[in-house]
């Protein structure tokens, strides 16, 4: 009998150390792979500095220096973050060319040697009005028949997060939180009534709205109707949480590397 359970018992001693290895460090061949991290900035371009050392200029800006020798290459798109004032490079410049401009999340892994990102995603950030606001109004526009329980949903949602003081009046909100099963056309102050175009309830769309110039500020949707409208209603403002929260909060900083991790086509909502 000893015969037996001695090797057994040694396999199962085996198998235990395997496991702890693996619950403490993860699969060896993860081992040595860098982790995604989240990097935060302006896209903008960089250009070498000119022969006598002086920044080169665009226009009438000056363009921050490139991290490293791009001699010939001309100007590149970089990820230029004021908190720690450095400029990242991009390993391609497709996905940061798209976003010119822009305040954005860029997903990825940091070659420190070149100060390289290595990039998985990209995601726009809000625009400073949606951080500073402190109130919203909730209308739900084209919201017939199961469209309806957006209202509900995303007074229930933002009851939750606290951060915005819902008030019923539009032109008194700092932000308009606007529902429709439609895609918004930008005209929300333009039209002379609610919108009449044919309404098919399979999508949920939201848009943050500057209720003093009808400008889309951000927006997405989920192609989730009728009864699923209440939970894609709670999943756009958790969305929009994580993108406002992703600084200060563990837990929506790891939510939203894993919702972008991967690239995935920009969502047609609207402008």
């Amino acid at each position: 009998m000893s015969r037996i359970l001695g090797p057994v018992f040694r396999l199962l001693t085996a198998i235990v150390a395997v496991a702890v290895i693996y619950g403490l460090f993860g699969a060896p061949s993860l081992f040595s792979q860098q982790p995604d991290q989240i990097f935060e900035g302006l896209v903008t371009q960089c250009a070498c500095s000119g022969s006598d050392g002086q920044a080169a200029t665009s226009g009438d800006r000056t363009m921050p220096p490139c991290a490293s020798a791009c001699a010939n290459a001309g100007p590149r798109y970089v990820l230029a973050d004021s908190t720690y004032k450095v400029n990242f490079q991009f390993d391609k410049q497709d996905y940061p060319k798209l976003f010119a401009g822009k305040y954005v999340f860029v997903i990825g892994t940091l070659d420190r040697e070149s100060g390289t990102i290595h990039v998985h995603n990209v995601v726009p950030d809000v625009p400073p009005q949606i951080r500073r606001a402190k109130s919203v109004a909730i209308v739900c526009d084209a919201c017939p028949r199961g469209m309806a329980k957006a209202r509900k949903a995303a007074l229930e949602e933002l009851s939750v997060w606290k951060r915005y003081t819902v008030v019923p009046d539009p032109k008194r909100a700092d932000l308009i939180f606007l529902f429709s099963a439609n895609r918004y056309l930008g005209d929300y102050l333009t039209r002379d009534s609610p919108d009449l175009r044919p309404v098919h309830v399979a999508i949920t769309y939201m848009n943050v709205v500057d209720p003093r110039t009808g400008e889309n500020l951000w927006g997405d949707s989920e192609r989730l109707g009728s009864w699923m409208v209440s939970t894609a209603t709670k999943d756009l403002i958790d969305e929009l949480r994580e993108i406002l929260e992703v600084d200060q909060n563990p837990a929506e900083r790891h939510a939203f590397l894993e919702r972008h991790r991967i690239f995935k086509t920009a969502t047609d909502v609207g402008k």
